[in-house]
Protein backbone atom coordinates (compact mmCIF):
# COMPACT_ATOMS: atom_id res chain seq x y z
CA UNK A 1 0.00 0.00 0.00
CA UNK A 2 1.86 3.59 -0.81
CA UNK A 3 1.89 6.11 1.75
CA UNK A 4 1.13 9.55 1.48
CA UNK A 5 4.27 11.84 1.27
CA UNK A 6 5.67 13.69 3.25
CA UNK A 7 6.94 10.85 5.00
CA UNK A 8 8.77 11.14 8.58
CA UNK A 9 12.01 9.42 9.54
CA UNK A 10 13.36 9.34 12.97
CA UNK A 11 16.82 7.95 13.71
CA UNK A 12 17.25 7.86 17.92
CA UNK A 13 20.67 8.30 19.42
CA UNK A 14 21.76 5.16 21.73
CA UNK A 15 21.98 7.27 24.37
CA UNK A 16 19.10 9.57 24.14
CA UNK A 17 15.70 8.12 23.75
CA UNK A 18 12.55 10.56 22.83
CA UNK A 19 10.16 9.18 25.50
CA UNK A 20 6.94 10.01 24.10
CA UNK A 21 5.47 6.72 24.96
CA UNK A 22 5.26 7.53 28.55
CA UNK A 23 3.42 10.01 29.83
CA UNK A 24 3.57 11.77 33.73
CA UNK A 25 1.42 14.72 34.63
CA UNK A 26 3.98 16.81 36.06
CA UNK A 27 1.50 19.97 37.37
CA UNK A 28 -2.04 20.67 37.44
CA UNK A 29 -2.96 24.47 36.85
CA UNK A 30 -6.73 26.00 36.90
CA UNK A 31 -8.06 28.72 34.91
CA UNK A 32 -10.18 31.36 37.07
CA UNK A 33 -13.49 29.68 35.66
CA UNK A 34 -11.85 25.90 37.17
CA UNK A 35 -13.11 24.23 33.93
CA UNK A 36 -9.91 23.56 32.48
CA UNK A 37 -5.93 22.43 33.67
CA UNK A 38 -2.83 22.30 32.14
CA UNK A 39 -1.38 18.74 31.91
CA UNK A 40 2.49 18.41 31.35
CA UNK A 41 4.06 15.53 29.30
CA UNK A 42 7.88 14.70 29.52
CA UNK A 43 10.09 14.19 26.77
CA UNK A 44 13.88 13.88 26.39
CA UNK A 45 15.41 15.87 23.78
CA UNK A 46 17.34 13.64 21.43
CA UNK A 47 20.45 13.59 19.22
CA UNK A 48 20.10 11.86 15.70
CA UNK A 49 18.81 12.25 12.73
CA UNK A 50 15.84 13.62 11.18
CA UNK A 51 14.49 13.20 7.28
CA UNK A 52 11.84 14.22 5.14
CA UNK A 53 11.51 12.18 2.30
CA UNK A 54 9.04 10.02 0.11
CA UNK A 55 7.84 6.63 1.91
CA UNK A 56 6.36 3.97 -0.24
CA UNK A 57 5.81 0.42 1.32
CA UNK A 58 7.22 -2.73 -0.40
CA UNK A 59 8.33 -6.15 0.73
CA UNK A 60 11.51 -8.09 0.78
CA UNK A 61 13.47 -9.98 -1.98
CA UNK A 62 16.47 -12.09 -1.37
CA UNK A 63 18.83 -12.86 -4.27
CA UNK A 64 20.05 -16.63 -4.19
CA UNK A 65 23.45 -18.05 -4.88
CA UNK A 66 23.61 -21.72 -5.98
CA UNK A 67 26.02 -24.54 -5.72
CA UNK A 68 25.57 -27.32 -8.69
CA UNK A 69 27.25 -30.15 -10.12
CA UNK A 70 30.24 -28.93 -12.66
CA UNK A 71 28.64 -29.54 -15.66
CA UNK A 72 32.86 -30.03 -17.05
CA UNK A 73 32.42 -33.87 -15.11
CA UNK A 74 29.32 -35.01 -16.65
CA UNK A 75 29.15 -37.34 -19.28
CA UNK A 76 27.12 -37.16 -22.43
CA UNK A 77 24.19 -39.27 -23.01
CA UNK A 78 25.04 -39.65 -26.98
CA UNK A 79 28.38 -41.19 -26.22
CA UNK A 80 28.64 -45.06 -26.33
CA UNK A 81 32.25 -44.53 -24.40
CA UNK A 82 31.30 -42.40 -21.86
CA UNK A 83 32.94 -39.06 -23.39
CA UNK A 84 33.18 -36.11 -21.66
CA UNK A 85 30.37 -33.59 -22.07
CA UNK A 86 29.73 -30.11 -20.58
CA UNK A 87 26.33 -29.59 -21.98
CA UNK A 88 24.55 -32.97 -21.07
CA UNK A 89 22.97 -34.53 -17.43
CA UNK A 90 25.25 -36.34 -15.18
CA UNK A 91 23.22 -39.67 -15.37
CA UNK A 92 23.68 -41.22 -18.86
CA UNK A 93 22.74 -44.99 -20.27
CA UNK A 94 25.48 -46.22 -22.38
CA UNK A 95 24.23 -49.11 -24.42
CA UNK A 96 22.76 -51.29 -21.12
CA UNK A 97 24.56 -49.96 -18.59
CA UNK A 98 23.72 -46.53 -17.22
CA UNK A 99 25.79 -44.50 -14.71
CA UNK A 100 24.78 -41.72 -12.40
CA UNK A 101 25.99 -40.20 -8.91
CA UNK A 102 23.32 -41.07 -6.12
CA UNK A 103 22.36 -39.68 -3.44
CA UNK A 104 22.62 -41.60 -0.06
CA UNK A 105 22.05 -39.19 2.70
CA UNK A 106 20.96 -35.52 2.79
CA UNK A 107 22.30 -33.47 5.88
CA UNK A 108 20.71 -30.06 5.36
CA UNK A 109 17.03 -28.58 5.28
CA UNK A 110 15.61 -25.48 4.24
CA UNK A 111 16.17 -22.81 6.47
CA UNK A 112 19.01 -23.65 8.35
CA UNK A 113 22.45 -21.82 8.35
CA UNK A 114 25.44 -23.19 7.25
CA UNK A 115 29.23 -22.56 6.98
CA UNK A 116 31.33 -23.26 4.24
CA UNK A 117 32.96 -27.02 4.80
CA UNK A 118 29.40 -27.73 6.31
CA UNK A 119 27.96 -30.98 4.83
CA UNK A 120 25.51 -30.93 2.59
CA UNK A 121 24.52 -34.76 1.34
CA UNK A 122 26.36 -37.99 1.00
CA UNK A 123 27.36 -39.88 -2.65
CA UNK A 124 26.58 -44.00 -2.72
CA UNK A 125 30.49 -45.25 -2.87
CA UNK A 126 28.82 -47.89 -5.75
CA UNK A 127 27.37 -44.51 -8.02
CA UNK A 128 30.68 -43.50 -7.25
CA UNK A 129 33.33 -46.41 -8.48
CA UNK A 130 30.84 -46.83 -11.57
CA UNK A 131 31.29 -42.92 -12.39
CA UNK A 132 34.88 -42.94 -11.89
CA UNK A 133 35.42 -45.64 -13.98
CA UNK A 134 32.97 -44.31 -16.89
CA UNK A 135 34.92 -41.57 -16.85
CA UNK A 136 38.65 -43.37 -17.15
CA UNK A 137 37.07 -45.43 -19.83
CA UNK A 138 36.85 -42.11 -21.83
CA UNK A 139 40.24 -41.07 -20.97
CA UNK A 140 41.76 -44.50 -22.24
CA UNK A 141 39.37 -43.63 -25.78
CA UNK A 142 40.53 -40.36 -26.08
CA UNK A 143 43.77 -41.61 -25.76
CA UNK A 144 44.03 -44.33 -27.84
CA UNK A 145 41.91 -41.46 -30.90
CA UNK A 146 44.55 -39.26 -30.20
CA UNK A 147 47.64 -41.71 -30.79
CA UNK A 148 45.86 -42.83 -33.25
CA UNK A 149 45.42 -39.44 -34.81
CA UNK A 150 49.12 -38.72 -34.17
CA UNK A 151 50.45 -41.51 -36.47
CA UNK A 152 47.95 -40.87 -39.02
CA UNK A 153 49.63 -37.24 -39.01
CA UNK A 154 52.96 -38.41 -39.20
CA UNK A 155 52.19 -40.90 -41.90
CA UNK A 156 50.42 -37.76 -43.73
CA UNK A 157 53.48 -35.43 -42.95
CA UNK A 158 55.86 -37.80 -44.97
CA UNK A 159 53.49 -38.01 -47.94
CA UNK A 160 53.05 -34.54 -48.29
CA UNK A 161 56.57 -34.09 -47.79
CA UNK A 162 57.38 -36.90 -50.59
CA UNK A 163 55.05 -34.93 -52.90
CA UNK A 164 56.33 -31.63 -52.10
CA UNK A 165 59.91 -32.90 -52.89
CA UNK A 166 58.40 -34.07 -55.94
CA UNK A 167 57.07 -31.18 -56.95
CA UNK A 168 60.21 -29.22 -56.48
CA UNK A 169 62.17 -31.71 -58.71
CA UNK A 170 59.95 -32.27 -61.17
CA UNK A 171 59.72 -28.35 -61.03
CA UNK A 172 63.43 -27.66 -60.89
CA UNK A 173 64.19 -29.53 -64.73
CA UNK A 174 60.32 -28.94 -66.13
CA UNK A 175 62.24 -26.28 -68.60
CA UNK A 176 65.25 -28.60 -69.57
CA UNK A 177 62.84 -31.32 -70.27
CA UNK A 178 60.45 -29.53 -72.48
CA UNK A 179 63.09 -28.21 -74.41
CA UNK A 180 65.00 -31.50 -74.72
CA UNK A 181 61.96 -33.04 -76.06
CA UNK A 182 60.76 -29.74 -78.60
CA UNK A 183 64.75 -30.47 -80.07
CA UNK A 184 64.31 -34.36 -80.71
CA UNK A 185 61.01 -33.89 -82.19
CA UNK A 186 62.42 -31.31 -84.23
CA UNK A 187 65.69 -33.20 -85.11
CA UNK A 188 63.37 -36.25 -85.98
CA UNK A 189 61.39 -34.15 -88.50
CA UNK A 190 64.46 -32.75 -89.85
CA UNK A 191 66.30 -36.26 -90.04
CA UNK A 192 63.18 -36.89 -92.39
CA UNK A 193 63.21 -33.97 -94.29
CA UNK A 194 66.68 -34.46 -95.42
CA UNK A 195 65.82 -38.12 -96.58
CA UNK A 196 63.15 -37.10 -98.45
CA UNK A 197 65.14 -34.38 -100.28
CA UNK A 198 67.93 -37.04 -100.95
CA UNK A 199 65.45 -39.49 -102.12
CA UNK A 200 63.72 -36.68 -104.43
CA UNK A 201 67.66 -35.69 -105.62
CA UNK A 202 68.12 -38.85 -106.63
CA UNK A 203 64.74 -39.60 -108.51
CA UNK A 204 65.27 -36.57 -110.15
CA UNK A 205 68.68 -37.43 -111.32
CA UNK A 206 67.42 -41.23 -112.59
CA UNK A 207 64.71 -39.21 -114.33
CA UNK A 208 67.52 -36.94 -116.32
CA UNK A 209 69.79 -39.94 -117.33
CA UNK A 210 66.61 -41.95 -118.67
CA UNK A 211 65.78 -38.98 -120.92
CA UNK A 212 69.24 -38.72 -121.98
CA UNK A 213 68.88 -42.30 -123.38
CA UNK A 214 70.14 -44.30 -120.31
CA UNK A 215 68.21 -47.68 -119.08
CA UNK A 216 67.51 -46.39 -115.48
CA UNK A 217 63.86 -47.66 -115.29
CA UNK A 218 64.52 -50.17 -112.83
CA UNK A 219 66.45 -48.10 -110.33
CA UNK A 220 64.13 -45.17 -110.62
CA UNK A 221 60.71 -47.52 -109.57
CA UNK A 222 62.94 -48.91 -106.62
CA UNK A 223 64.32 -45.28 -105.14
CA UNK A 224 60.64 -44.05 -106.27
CA UNK A 225 59.33 -46.68 -103.42
CA UNK A 226 61.88 -45.43 -101.33
CA UNK A 227 60.90 -42.05 -101.26
CA UNK A 228 57.12 -42.95 -100.80
CA UNK A 229 58.62 -44.73 -97.56
CA UNK A 230 60.87 -41.43 -96.80
CA UNK A 231 57.62 -39.13 -97.39
CA UNK A 232 55.39 -40.94 -95.43
CA UNK A 233 57.87 -41.03 -92.51
CA UNK A 234 58.38 -37.26 -92.95
CA UNK A 235 54.57 -37.16 -92.26
CA UNK A 236 54.52 -39.08 -89.25
CA UNK A 237 57.92 -37.15 -87.94
CA UNK A 238 55.71 -33.87 -88.05
CA UNK A 239 52.77 -35.32 -86.76
CA UNK A 240 54.54 -36.39 -83.74
CA UNK A 241 56.04 -33.19 -83.66
CA UNK A 242 52.15 -31.79 -83.34
CA UNK A 243 51.12 -33.97 -81.29
CA UNK A 244 53.93 -34.43 -78.55
CA UNK A 245 54.69 -31.05 -77.94
CA UNK A 246 51.70 -29.70 -77.45
CA UNK A 247 52.00 -32.86 -74.68
CA UNK A 248 55.15 -31.43 -73.72
CA UNK A 249 54.11 -28.17 -73.28
CA UNK A 250 50.92 -29.79 -71.09
CA UNK A 251 53.25 -31.37 -68.92
CA UNK A 252 55.93 -28.34 -68.52
CA UNK A 253 52.96 -26.37 -67.69
CA UNK A 254 51.44 -28.80 -65.04
CA UNK A 255 54.81 -29.05 -63.46
CA UNK A 256 55.86 -25.49 -62.84
CA UNK A 257 52.33 -25.03 -61.32
CA UNK A 258 53.02 -27.81 -58.80
CA UNK A 259 56.05 -26.46 -58.35
CA UNK A 260 54.69 -22.75 -57.87
CA UNK A 261 52.49 -24.24 -55.20
CA UNK A 262 54.35 -27.02 -53.35
CA UNK A 263 54.49 -24.49 -50.87
CA UNK A 264 51.14 -23.59 -50.01
CA UNK A 265 49.87 -27.56 -51.09
CA UNK A 266 52.48 -28.53 -48.27
CA UNK A 267 51.02 -25.97 -45.74
CA UNK A 268 47.69 -27.13 -46.68
CA UNK A 269 48.33 -30.63 -46.57
CA UNK A 270 49.96 -30.29 -43.45
CA UNK A 271 47.09 -28.24 -41.32
CA UNK A 272 44.54 -30.59 -42.17
CA UNK A 273 46.77 -33.05 -40.37
CA UNK A 274 47.23 -30.94 -37.44
CA UNK A 275 44.07 -29.96 -36.86
CA UNK A 276 42.90 -33.64 -36.68
CA UNK A 277 45.67 -33.99 -33.92
CA UNK A 278 44.74 -30.54 -31.59
CA UNK A 279 41.04 -31.96 -31.99
CA UNK A 280 42.19 -35.32 -30.79
CA UNK A 281 44.30 -33.37 -28.04
CA UNK A 282 41.28 -31.43 -26.97
CA UNK A 283 39.06 -34.01 -26.51
CA UNK A 284 41.95 -35.98 -24.25
CA UNK A 285 42.47 -33.31 -22.32
CA UNK A 286 38.93 -32.48 -21.13
CA UNK A 287 38.85 -36.03 -20.44
CA UNK A 288 41.49 -36.19 -17.95
CA UNK A 289 40.23 -32.31 -16.63
CA UNK A 290 36.71 -34.05 -16.27
CA UNK A 291 38.10 -37.10 -14.52
CA UNK A 292 40.54 -34.63 -12.27
CA UNK A 293 37.52 -32.59 -11.41
CA UNK A 294 35.25 -35.37 -10.65
CA UNK A 295 37.92 -36.23 -8.01
CA UNK A 296 37.78 -32.84 -6.92
CA UNK A 297 34.25 -32.47 -6.59
CA UNK A 298 33.48 -36.27 -5.32
CA UNK A 299 36.17 -36.25 -2.82
CA UNK A 300 35.71 -38.53 0.38
CA UNK A 301 31.88 -39.02 -1.42
CA UNK A 302 30.73 -35.95 0.88
CA UNK A 303 29.53 -32.61 -0.83
CA UNK A 304 30.45 -29.65 1.22
CA UNK A 305 29.19 -26.13 1.13
CA UNK A 306 30.97 -23.58 -0.56
CA UNK A 307 29.64 -20.87 1.38
CA UNK A 308 28.32 -19.44 4.33
CA UNK A 309 24.18 -18.92 4.43
CA UNK A 310 20.93 -19.43 4.77
CA UNK A 311 19.72 -23.08 2.85
CA UNK A 312 16.83 -21.28 0.68
CA UNK A 313 16.28 -24.43 -1.33
CA UNK A 314 17.57 -28.26 -1.42
CA UNK A 315 17.49 -29.95 -4.96
CA UNK A 316 18.16 -33.16 -4.37
CA UNK A 317 16.69 -36.14 -1.44
CA UNK A 318 17.93 -39.74 -0.89
CA UNK A 319 17.63 -41.74 -3.74
CA UNK A 320 17.85 -38.98 -6.35
CA UNK A 321 20.16 -38.51 -9.34
CA UNK A 322 22.64 -35.87 -9.67
CA UNK A 323 21.93 -33.96 -12.06
CA UNK A 324 23.93 -30.56 -14.28
CA UNK A 325 21.03 -29.54 -14.70
CA UNK A 326 19.37 -29.42 -10.68
CA UNK A 327 21.36 -27.00 -7.77
CA UNK A 328 21.96 -29.03 -5.06
CA UNK A 329 21.52 -26.11 -3.08
CA UNK A 330 20.85 -22.94 -3.10
CA UNK A 331 21.84 -20.04 -0.73
CA UNK A 332 20.34 -16.71 0.29
CA UNK A 333 22.45 -14.12 -0.97
CA UNK A 334 23.15 -11.72 1.62
CA UNK A 335 24.23 -9.03 -0.99
CA UNK A 336 21.40 -9.16 -2.63
CA UNK A 337 18.60 -8.20 -0.41
CA UNK A 338 16.44 -5.49 -2.13
CA UNK A 339 12.90 -3.98 -1.42
CA UNK A 340 10.57 -2.97 -4.95
CA UNK A 341 8.08 -0.40 -4.15
CA UNK A 342 5.90 1.91 -6.64
CA UNK A 343 6.59 5.75 -7.03
CA UNK A 344 4.38 8.12 -8.44
CA UNK A 345 4.89 9.93 -11.93
CA UNK A 346 4.82 12.91 -9.28
CA UNK A 347 7.57 12.33 -7.36
CA UNK A 348 9.68 9.37 -9.77
CA UNK A 349 12.02 12.47 -11.39
CA UNK A 350 13.03 12.95 -7.61
CA UNK A 351 15.36 9.64 -7.64
CA UNK A 352 17.79 8.72 -9.35
CA UNK A 353 20.31 5.29 -8.74
CA UNK A 354 22.26 5.73 -6.44
CA UNK A 355 20.30 8.16 -3.87
CA UNK A 356 20.77 6.92 -0.62
CA UNK A 357 17.27 5.28 1.07
CA UNK A 358 15.96 4.36 4.54
CA UNK A 359 14.36 1.38 5.14
CA UNK A 360 11.98 0.55 8.32
CA UNK A 361 10.93 -3.27 8.48
CA UNK A 362 7.91 -3.68 10.11
CA UNK A 363 9.17 -6.68 11.75
CA UNK A 364 11.73 -4.35 13.41
CA UNK A 365 10.03 -1.20 14.58
CA UNK A 366 13.01 -0.29 16.51
CA UNK A 367 15.73 -0.44 14.01
CA UNK A 368 16.29 1.69 10.97
CA UNK A 369 18.44 -0.01 7.24
CA UNK A 370 19.93 2.10 5.13
CA UNK A 371 20.33 1.17 1.44
CA UNK A 372 20.31 3.12 -1.82
CA UNK A 373 18.13 3.23 -5.28
CA UNK A 374 19.63 -0.42 -7.69
CA UNK A 375 17.42 0.30 -10.25
CA UNK A 376 14.43 2.26 -11.98
CA UNK A 377 11.47 0.65 -14.34
CA UNK A 378 11.02 2.92 -16.83
CA UNK A 379 7.93 0.80 -17.83
CA UNK A 380 4.53 2.16 -16.41
CA UNK A 381 3.08 -0.17 -13.47
CA UNK A 382 0.26 -1.94 -14.52
CA UNK A 383 -2.68 -2.30 -12.11
CA UNK A 384 -3.13 1.24 -10.64
CA UNK A 385 -5.32 3.88 -11.58
CA UNK A 386 -2.54 6.24 -11.54
CA UNK A 387 0.86 6.34 -13.26
CA UNK A 388 3.65 4.44 -11.29
CA UNK A 389 6.67 3.23 -11.82
CA UNK A 390 8.56 0.05 -9.77
CA UNK A 391 12.04 1.52 -7.90
CA UNK A 392 14.43 -1.18 -6.49
CA UNK A 393 16.52 -0.40 -3.37
CA UNK A 394 19.39 -2.36 -2.30
CA UNK A 395 20.04 -2.82 1.32
CA UNK A 396 23.15 -2.44 2.95
CA UNK A 397 25.24 -3.11 6.28
CA UNK A 398 24.13 -5.90 8.53
CA UNK A 399 20.75 -7.99 6.90
CA UNK A 400 21.14 -10.76 9.13
CA UNK A 401 17.76 -11.74 10.43
CA UNK A 402 15.88 -10.13 7.51
CA UNK A 403 13.90 -12.62 5.36
CA UNK A 404 12.14 -12.98 2.21
CA UNK A 405 8.60 -11.02 2.00
CA UNK A 406 9.50 -8.64 5.35
CA UNK A 407 7.18 -6.22 4.47
CA UNK A 408 8.26 -2.51 5.32
CA UNK A 409 8.67 1.04 3.99
CA UNK A 410 11.52 2.67 1.90
CA UNK A 411 12.23 6.73 2.27
CA UNK A 412 13.63 8.22 -0.77
CA UNK A 413 15.49 11.17 1.29
CA UNK A 414 15.25 14.90 0.47
CA UNK A 415 16.47 16.88 2.97
CA UNK A 416 18.08 15.24 5.99
CA UNK A 417 20.11 16.73 8.96
CA UNK A 418 22.30 14.35 11.39
CA UNK A 419 23.70 14.56 14.93
CA UNK A 420 21.21 17.34 16.22
CA UNK A 421 19.47 17.85 19.09
CA UNK A 422 15.67 17.52 18.57
CA UNK A 423 12.49 17.47 20.16
CA UNK A 424 8.73 17.13 19.42
CA UNK A 425 7.17 20.08 17.25
CA UNK A 426 4.55 20.39 20.34
CA UNK A 427 7.54 21.31 23.16
CA UNK A 428 7.91 24.73 21.83
CA UNK A 429 6.25 27.32 22.10
CA UNK A 430 6.26 30.63 19.57
CA UNK A 431 5.86 34.30 21.23
CA UNK A 432 6.11 36.95 18.66
CA UNK A 433 9.73 35.98 16.86
CA UNK A 434 11.13 34.25 19.93
CA UNK A 435 10.91 30.28 20.55
CA UNK A 436 10.83 28.88 23.63
CA UNK A 437 10.87 25.53 25.57
CA UNK A 438 9.67 24.33 29.09
CA UNK A 439 12.52 22.30 30.87
CA UNK A 440 12.30 20.13 34.17
CA UNK A 441 15.24 20.58 36.16
CA UNK A 442 16.86 17.66 38.54
CA UNK A 443 15.34 19.82 41.27
CA UNK A 444 11.38 19.48 39.68
CA UNK A 445 11.64 23.11 38.74
CA UNK A 446 10.10 24.04 36.06
CA UNK A 447 12.21 26.28 33.91
CA UNK A 448 11.33 28.64 30.32
CA UNK A 449 14.33 28.60 28.49
CA UNK A 450 14.71 30.43 25.09
CA UNK A 451 16.02 28.04 22.14
CA UNK A 452 16.59 28.33 18.57
CA UNK A 453 15.06 26.22 16.27
CA UNK A 454 16.26 24.75 13.13
CA UNK A 455 14.96 22.18 10.26
CA UNK A 456 11.65 20.22 11.31
CA UNK A 457 10.43 16.30 9.88
CA UNK A 458 7.11 17.68 10.85
CA UNK A 459 6.93 15.72 13.78
CA UNK A 460 10.06 17.04 15.84
CA UNK A 461 12.54 20.06 15.25
CA UNK A 462 16.16 20.91 15.00
CA UNK A 463 17.58 22.65 18.15
CA UNK A 464 20.88 24.44 16.97
CA UNK A 465 21.37 26.42 20.54
CA UNK A 466 19.44 26.65 23.99
CA UNK A 467 19.08 22.77 24.83
CA UNK A 468 21.33 20.11 25.24
CA UNK A 469 20.97 16.53 24.27
CA UNK A 470 19.18 14.13 27.43
CA UNK A 471 17.38 17.69 28.81
CA UNK A 472 13.81 16.94 30.19
CA UNK A 473 11.23 18.84 27.94
CA UNK A 474 7.79 19.61 28.77
CA UNK A 475 5.23 19.24 26.09
CA UNK A 476 1.99 21.49 27.63
CA UNK A 477 -1.36 20.95 26.97
CA UNK A 478 -4.80 22.05 28.08
CA UNK A 479 -7.27 19.59 29.31
CA UNK A 480 -11.08 20.78 29.73
CA UNK A 481 -13.23 19.66 32.65
CA UNK A 482 -16.58 19.44 32.58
Amino acid sequence: MKKKKVAVILSLGAAALLMIGGISVYAHQFSDSAESETVYKETTAGYGTLTVGITESGSVTIGSISQDMDEDISISSDSGSGQTSGTQASGTSTGNSSVALEVEEVYISVGQQVKAGDALLKLTDDSIEKYRKKLKEAVTEASADYNSAALSSAKEKVSASYSYNLSVAEGSVAQEEYETTISELQDAVDEAQEAVDESQALLNYYQEMIDGGMDLSESLATEQENYNKLYNKLKAAKSAYTTKSVEAEKKYKEAMLNYENADSQYSADVTGVDGSVETAEDTLTEAKEALAEFEEFVGDGTIYSDYDGTIMSVGYEAGDDLSAGTDIVTFADTDAVTMTVSVSEEDISGIAIGDEVMIDLNAYEDQTFSGEVESIDTSVSSGSSTVSYNVTVKLSGDVDGIYTDMTGNVTFIEKQVTNVVYVSNKAVINEGTASYVKVKNSDGTIEKKEVTTGFSDGVNVEITEGLSEGETVLIESQVTNE
